[in-house]
């Protein structure tokens, strides 16, 4: 699963290198993302592509009382096709989550764990996939929320997890969100990234920064 991910970079940054119209309201999006926070995700309306802020995972359509707290910060690029929850949104509503890096977690001795960081080797920004929606919240308010869509690992992050984000490249990340594209043509699309292109990097020093010093760490 992907539980964490960054992104050190500038609206205009983002916007740039993804190619959208920024409509974001505010610069108080985290550069560190956790399940539940409000992230910058890229969607598409014909052919114009737009930055906006949603929130990280999305609510199950069978939430009861018991488990109102669930999100679904991850879905299955396997099953996505077989799931009516997520069916309907890989249809009409898949997005781009840009980000710098993805965490897992190492498992060590005596039940320790240790973070671990996925980036480029240019240290660039990427763009994962995902599928967003629209869901009340708890007052009855409509609330933008998205999932990040994962595969199985490749040989480097397989050595830590079996599961990782799907990480697009520019020609891929058009055809995901270019509309009235077929189901296996989208599926076709969601495969493991290429290990060369990474490295890996003790994450623990990523996920204790303030914000200003992530600024300041952009390759741009």
């Amino acid at each position: 699963m992907c539980g964490r991910y960054m992104i050190m970079a500038q609206r205009r940054q983002i916007a740039e290198r993804l190619a959208a119209q920024d409509a974001l309201s505010d610069d108080t999006l985290a550069t560190t993302v956790a399940p539940g926070q409000p992230a910058a995700v890229v969607t598409t309306a014909t052919t114009a592509r737009k930055l906006e802020a949603m929130r990280w995972g999305l609510k199950p359509t069978w939430e009861t009382g018991t488990n109102r707290n669930v999100l679904l910060i991850n879905a299955r690029a396997e099953t996505l096709a077989q799931k009516p929850t997520f069916q309907q949104l890989l249809e009409s509503q898949r997005c781009l989550i840009p980000a710098n890096g993805f965490f897992e977690w190492e498992n060590l001795p005596k039940g320790r764990k240790r973070a671990v960081c996925y980036r480029l080797r240019d240290r660039g920004l990427f763009a994962m996939a995902g599928l967003w929606d629209v869901q009340p919240d708890a007052a009855g308010h409509p609330v933008r929320a998205f999932t990040i869509i994962t595969t199985a690992a490749n040989d480097m992050v397989r050595l830590v997890h079996d599961r990782m984000p799907v990480i697009l490249t520019p020609e891929t990340e058009a055809a995901w969100l270019q509309p009235g594209q077929h189901i296996p043509d989208l599926l076709a699309l969601l495969h493991p990234y290429a290990a060369q292109p990474l490295t890996v990097e003790d994450g623990a020093p990523f996920l204790a920064l303030p914000r200003e010093i992530k600024q300041q760490l952009l390759p741009f």
